[in-house]
């Protein structure tokens, strides 16, 4: 995945990073405000919202960008509903 849309709010202090992939999502809770999104289906990243980015993370970006890399390319072991995934 190299595509990514990338948007940030200054009066919110809110970036937004988006890959292309759609369809139905949940949505997970991290650390430090950041709200991951994942495809139901395979759970690939759909979008990351990190709220207080400017206040937080500025002089944090490679820890931040590690939690990124993290999830783009490792999915949860365990799906949404807590079945395991196969490693197919």
């Amino acid at each position: 995945m190299s595509d990514f849309d990338v948007a940030y709010d200054k009066n919110a202090d809110v970036l937004y990073v988006s890959t292309k992939l759609t369809g139905p999502s949940y949505t997970s809770e991290g650390e430090n405000g950041i709200v991951w999104s994942h495809q139901i289906a395979d759970g690939r990243l759909v979008s990351m919202t990190v709220l207080d980015f400017n206040a937080h993370w500025q002089n944090r970006l490679a820890h931040l960008t590690e939690q990124l890399t993290e999830q783009l390319h490792a999915p949860s072991p365990v799906g949404p509903k807590g079945r395991a995934r196969s490693a197919n």
